[in-house]
């Protein structure tokens, strides 16, 4: 009959339990049952024991808030508002860094590009100006 208590009060827990995961439901309630188990093992009557455990639905509560404080994800409005604000400014900096330095710079580039391929017909024309006057 002492067993039939501590079976009520864990088919009670697994109740409340349901929302978690099977996985975890079945772990909490494992260790639930151990540790009742080892307490009347231990020489406590099973109402001692019972009784120094919190009822079914508060433990359920306990372990949910628990389990919900672990495994769920946190919000990324208010974690870091300083570390959002710094990398809309690192965003800004690079496009302010494109757009003033590295742009100049290609198009310094292709402008000398361009001026390089002129030079080659010019390079020609002087040879044959050259060839004229001799």
């Amino acid at each position: 009959m002492d067993n039939q208590k501590i079976n009520d009060y864990i088919r009670q827990l697994e109740m409340e339990l349901e929302p978690l995961p099977k996985k975890d439901r079945d772990n909490h309630i494992m260790e639930v049952k151990d540790h009742l188990l080892q307490s009347v093992t231990n020489g406590k009557s099973v109402d001692e024991v019972l009784k120094s455990f919190l009822l079914p639905n508060e433990l359920a509560k306990e372990i949910k808030a628990e389990y919900q404080y672990l495994y769920s994800a946190p919000s990324t409005e208010n974690l870091h508002p300083i570390k959002q604000k710094s990398s809309k400014k690192i965003w800004i900096m690079l496009s302010v860094l494109v757009v003033v330095i590295i742009f100049p710079i290609f198009l310094a580039i292709a402008v000398f590009i361009a001026n390089v391929s002129d030079n080659s017909t010019d390079t020609n024309g002087i040879i044959e100006y050259e060839e004229i006057r001799n």
